[in-house]
């Protein structure tokens, strides 16, 4: 769950030379097949970037001195350059967060993540028992990301958990953050369930009651309370529809990065602002920029927020 970076107060988004957050989707590859992946991995891009044009991208990111990235896929530890894209941001002082389902991190591999001191590894951790979390992440398996989280404690690591609701796991929150807690997670971060992509296709089947959300956000109330001070309990309150509304009028000052090099506007949207392949940084930055005033992008934005089932489209690419 990538944190969504507005302009700060007294700025407009012309002001910026670059993005202040890369959301970097490095692969498409996974090892599970979850019923809500946005990005319905699972089949590797024909078109993916290769490692010189990566690393060409970490070193455009370097220079426009772009603060943070956040590193997912697919699963990105399935990428066989996620390790020279870390390396070389790292080595550029560009904060770095990993979002991972877990499964692939044993003892080396959480040690290398701890000797490159990322900003945080976000593990996907979605119940407070294996029947919920392998429900929604079929082919997953429980025990082996409780211990990845284990041994990313002992590395030192900044844990964080993310939690998808959903209608069979939503009433496990309040354990959840305790499981979290007794992890030692340093945040546990969720939502409501974005529909998008699988969870899109799945709607009906995963989308929690209005009731179960309004139980659910008065237990995280509970916890962030409780554990105020010691873990970060974060809630972000609305869906996909409620967050596009409020995008149309302020704009993240993010970049949405494909394994193919192609950046999209915002996850929800179709449309596509440039190929970081054969574009420069600055071009596609300019060209993000300039999209949120292009008709095409606002009356579509207009029309999903009308029929929000026009959110199955949102990976149906279209380039402005």
């Amino acid at each position: 769950m990538s944190e969504v970076q507005t302009v700060l107060p007294g700025s407009a988004l012309d002001d910026y030379a670059a993005p202040l957050f890369v959301a970097w989707q490095l692969n498409s590859e996974c090892n599970l097949k979850c019923l809500h992946c946005c990005e319905e991995a699972g089949v590797a891009f024909p078109d993916r970037m290769t490692k010189e044009q990566m690393l060409g991208a970490c070193r455009q990111f370097v220079e426009a001195g772009v603060p943070y990235v956040a590193l997912s896929g697919g699963e990105p530890l399935m990428c066989p350059e996620f390790w020279d894209v870390s390396e070389y941001l790292r080595g550029g002082e560009v904060s770095l967060k990993v979002e991972t389902n877990g499964e692939m991190i044993g003892p080396e591999v959480a040690e290398r993540l701890g000797a490159l001191k990322f900003r945080s590894v976000q593990i996907s951790l979605d119940g407070a028992t294996a029947k919920a979390h392998e429900a929604l992440r079929e082919l997953g398996d429980y025990g082996k990301v409780l211990g990845a989280c284990e041994l990313l404690r002992a590395q030192g690591v900044n844990l964080e958990i993310v939690f998808v609701p959903t209608r069979f796991n939503v009433r496990e929150v309040g354990e959840a953050v305790e499981l979290a807690a007794s992890l030692g997670a340093g945040g546990f971060y969720t939502g409501k369930v974005m529909r998008i992509g699988r969870a899109a296709q799945n709607w009906e089947r995963l989308c929690p009651s209005d009731e179960q959300y309004s139980v659910f956000f008065e237990a995280l109330k509970a916890k962030a309370e409780k554990y105020h001070g010691r873990m970060k309990v974060y809630f972000y309150p609305y869906d996909v529809v409620e967050e596009l509304r409020y995008r149309l009028e302020s704009p993240a000052a993010s970049l949405l990065v494909l394994p193919n090099g192609k950046a999209k506007l915002i996850g929800p949207l179709p449309f596509i602002c440039g190929d970081l392949k054969i574009m420069p940084l600055a071009q596609v930055w300019a060209n993000y920029k300039k999209a949120w005033k292009d008709e095409r992008v606002i009356e579509f934005a207009r029309r999903v927020i009308e029929e929000p089932a026009l959110l199955a489209k949102s990976n149906q690419w279209r380039e402005l």
